[in-house]
């Protein structure tokens, strides 16, 4: 016996009015959403920036997790297969996506008492958590964790007990976004790897989403049969067909969750991109401030190079104008010694013509390139 009691027969006006709401769970959420808006005023009274976006997306985990856990998929979870599956797949790939973007971690460095701060940077930094957060050691828990929810008993507990099921909801969620934590490193991570490794892993992830619907779909296997059996419900699919549509239901949402994170992640890669080499450039300045670097054209260095001897390419360079024959040649301050042109002709004039060949870029003196898009000339 299973000694739970019906529910209404599921129809279109009850998707949207039937609920249960949970008042130990709505005070956990709203003390969560209280905690980040206040960590956002710190932030923001330390004369810092923190974006609207993060704090919004934040919110809509959170909403997102709510309304899982006790919208009509709340109520019918112990009743019907297809709702229950609906309900663990958003909670392990939706809401988690969206905390993630809320970037928390970060959050509790810069706008968390002084003590948290401290004690995240000092987790971060341990061996534990780099070993936890190396890629492998992620993807197969992520990978692994609806597989061991339908395929052992973890799945009826739930189903018989309310308290496993909500604990079973937030270990879910948690799981999920330590995942999208590590993988889109918009917060502190202990170690970073290349980007391309999680792109790899979302495609394996939409492998194993397909596996386990198909799985549930084509199955012979009824999980939780008895409980269903038992139910005897008067409405509604039958086990098998509750089940199917669990699976395909499962399939889809999976799949369409990691559109999004891919989304994410290739802005996250375009991020990175362009914050290094504005770095870069911002180096360079600070060379060429400190006269580490001086610009001019390479033809024109070489033509002072002939002309007064043992005199330097830099010292050339940095003149206002060179010598060419009876003609004045002007400089150009807009392009480097060092990755400016030269002719092929200069190359080949001897000792000034190897040095100049130096200051050429690797790609106008490779011998297949070069001759390719005329920087050498077929002999």
């Amino acid at each position: 016996m299973t000694a739970v009691p019906l529910p209404a027969p599921l129809t279109g006006a009850r998707l949207g009015s039937a609920w249960r709401v949970t008042p130990t769970v709505g005070v956990i959420l709203l003390a969560l959403a209280v905690l980040y808006v206040s960590g956002t005023l710190v932030v923001r009274r330390r004369g810092e920036r923190w974006p609207v976006y993060r704090t919004i997306v934040f919110l809509i985990g959170l909403a997102v997790f709510a309304w899982t856990t006790m919208s009509f998929l709340g109520v019918y979870q112990q009743v019907m297969f297809w709702p229950r599956a609906v309900q663990i797949i958003t909670l392990l790939m939706v809401a988690p996506l969206f905390l993630a973007l809320g970037t928390p971690v970060r959050l509790m460095i810069e706008g968390g008492p002084r003590w948290l701060a401290a004690a995240v940077q000092w987790a971060l930094a341990t061996r534990v958590a780099a070993l936890l957060t190396f890629p492998a050691v992620v993807s197969i828990v992520f990978l692994v964790t609806p597989f061991t929810v339908y395929f052992s008993p973890i799945y009826e507990d739930t189903l018989r007990s309310r308290g496993a099921a909500w604990v079973l909801s937030f270990v879910l969620s948690g799981l999920g976004f330590f995942y999208y934590w590590t993988r889109l490193r918009l917060d502190p991570v202990p170690k970073e790897y290349p980007h391309l490794v999680s792109v790899w892993i979302t495609f394996a992830e939409a492998i194993a989403d397909g596996a386990l619907g198909l799985t549930l779909m084509f199955g012979h296997h009824l999980i939780a049969g008895d409980w269903y059996t038992a139910l005897n419900k008067p409405w509604g699919p039958t086990p098998k067909q509750d089940q199917v549509w669990g699976g395909g239901a499962l399939w889809l949402i999976g799949d369409l969750a990691g559109v999004p994170f891919l989304g994410a992640l290739w802005r996250r890669m375009f991020d990175e991109d362009r914050d290094k080499a504005a770095q870069v450039d911002a180096e360079l300045d600070a060379m060429e401030a400190s006269g580490e670097i001086v610009y001019g054209t390479a033809s024109s260095a070489a033509g002072a190079a002939g002309a007064v001897g043992a005199t330097s390419t830099a010292d050339a360079v940095g003149s206002a104008a060179a010598v060419e024959g009876d003609e004045s040649v002007a400089v150009d301050a807009s392009t480097p010694v060092s990755i400016s042109h030269t002719s092929a002709a200069t190359v080949g004039a001897g000792g000034s013509g190897e040095a100049a060949k130096r200051t050429r870029p690797w790609w106008e003196t490779d011998p297949v390139l070069g001759r390719r898009y005329g920087f050498i000339e077929d002999e």
